[in-house]
């Protein structure tokens, strides 16, 4: 009596586990696809590029082995230093204008104001448009005779060589930087704003709060996640950059505008200094990865968290 009774519930736990496997086959087969592309074209370029720095392959012949060759010439490249340099300037002077900007505008656009709609659609248009189009707008606006330095000599001030000029050219660059992502940011910061509850802000104007003291002592603590994961993708594109300087200045006058980005597609595809091209990304990979590592050990002083 004992085996009959107990048959249906063994019946019932085989059936039970045949149908998970079943369920786990389907689900690794929907996400084979998307596993394949990631192989391809992220994790056998990761291991591949590495194996290209310990060689001289120039592409037209085969590579041979030079261990870290590639990686000594680093130390003596004047104009490595000089792009690393510049890519540094960019990120110290273009991730903390852009975060700043656009919380002020999330905030500013977070008001249930006439025509909201069009501001914040026009402010992410920039977002969307292409960089190639971008550049010749501003190579127009930014040219020696260009609407910038024609508004410039109507009020007596002289011209500017904003793209020429190696002094100048690196900043005309940033703002430009700075102009096309300020949608992107924006969005993200006032999707957070619209999570704060209303609650907190009434209880505090209640209490005698400002509008300043508010943003500051509540809305910052709150939307800090926000701030941080905005900085941390901001310092990771900014040594990313490269499609604006190839547009507008081609890393120049001279290297004055070649950031790292740039100086490994020049090395890379120009010179076909693969090995070469392949050193400099893992230099800039690891100059990334510590940078990211060391906001992510100071986060707890200054992010939020309800735990």
């Amino acid at each position: 009596m004992e085996i009959i009774q107990e048959f249906p519930v063994a019946r019932k736990k085989q059936t039970f586990r045949t149908n998970k496997i079943r369920e786990a086959l389907w689900g690794y087969l929907f996400i084979t696809p998307n596993f394949l592309i990631v192989l391809i074209f992220t994790i056998f370029p990761v291991f591949f590029s590495f194996y290209m720095s310990m060689t001289d392959w120039n592409i037209l012949s085969q590579p041979n082995f030079i261990g870290m060759a590639n990686y000594q010439k680093l130390l003596t490249d004047q104009v490595a230093r000089v792009t690393l340099f510049n890519t540094f300037y960019f990120t110290m002077i273009s991730v903390p204008i852009n975060v700043i900007l656009t919380l002020v505008l999330a905030v500013l656009l977070n008001q249930k104001l006439r025509g909201i709609s069009f501001y914040r659609t026009a402010y992410y248009m920039p977002v969307i448009t292409a960089s190639v189009a971008v550049s010749l707008m501003f190579m127009w606006i930014l040219a020696s005779n260009g609407l910038l330095n024609q508004l410039l000599g109507s009020v007596g001030l002289k011209p500017v060589k904003w793209l020429t000029d190696a002094k100048i050219a690196l900043n005309s660059v940033i703002g430009v930087t700075i102009w096309k992502g300020l949608g992107m940011n924006m969005i993200i910061f006032l999707a957070a704003l619209q999570d704060i509850p209303n609650e907190l802000l009434e209880a505090a104007s209640i209490d005698g709060a400002n509008r300043f003291q508010q943003f500051t002592r509540i809305i910052v603590p709150l939307i800090s996640p926000v701030i941080f994961f905005v900085t941390i993708t901001g310092v990771i594109g900014s040594f990313q950059s490269f499609d604006l300087v190839y547009n507008m200045t081609g890393g120049g006058p001279g290297h004055a505008t070649t950031v790292i980005g740039y100086y490994i597609w020049q090395q890379a595809f120009k010179y076909l200094h693969m090995g070469y091209g392949a050193a400099l990304a893992y230099v800039v990979f690891i100059a990334i990865l510590i940078l990211t590592l060391i906001q992510w050990v100071l986060r707890k002083r200054w992010v939020y968290s309800e735990e």
